[in-house]
């Protein structure tokens, strides 16, 4: 289970009125072998502070409502620390321009480079976890 965490503000500061709701799109197994439904759970943030209960991991909708309401397909962690919300809705924002763009990949921190080689290549040379390979 997961406990998700975000400070919350509008324009003008701390914003305790936007609902975020989440729920399940599908009925589905649960990672003790239950069954997780599709009954949205409802919260707003206190103080500007956001905190969920122990939600349920794997896919998820959120529903923003107040001023505008949105919605982004989430992935919900397995964490036993509690998670930050935005990165979770960042990785579910599809980019500006769709006319030229079939996909798209954000990098979380985690790549400082790319880098391509061909595939006979790729056996002998030295491996850096924070490389992109792409082979050819």
């Amino acid at each position: 289970m997961t406990v998700l965490t975000s400070t919350i503000r509008d324009i003008a500061g701390a914003d305790d009125a936007t609902i975020f709701a989440f729920e399940t799109p599908v009925v589905r197994g649960g990672s003790d072998g239950s069954v997780v439904t599709v009954r949205s759970r409802r919260y707003t943030a206190e103080a500007g502070v956001l905190t969920t209960d122990d939600l349920e991991p794997g896919p998820a909708v959120l529903h923003l409502s107040g001023g505008m309401s949105v919605s982004y397909r989430i992935t919900i962690p397995d964490s036993d620390t509690p998670v930050q919300l935005w990165p979770l809705i960042d990785a579910a924002t599809e980019p500006d321009n769709q006319a030229w763009m079939t996909g798209f990949m954000r990098n979380a921190g985690g790549m400082a480079r790319g880098k391509a080689m061909p595939l006979a290549d790729y056996a002998s040379a030295p491996r850096d976890p924070e490389t992109l390979y792409v082979l050819f």
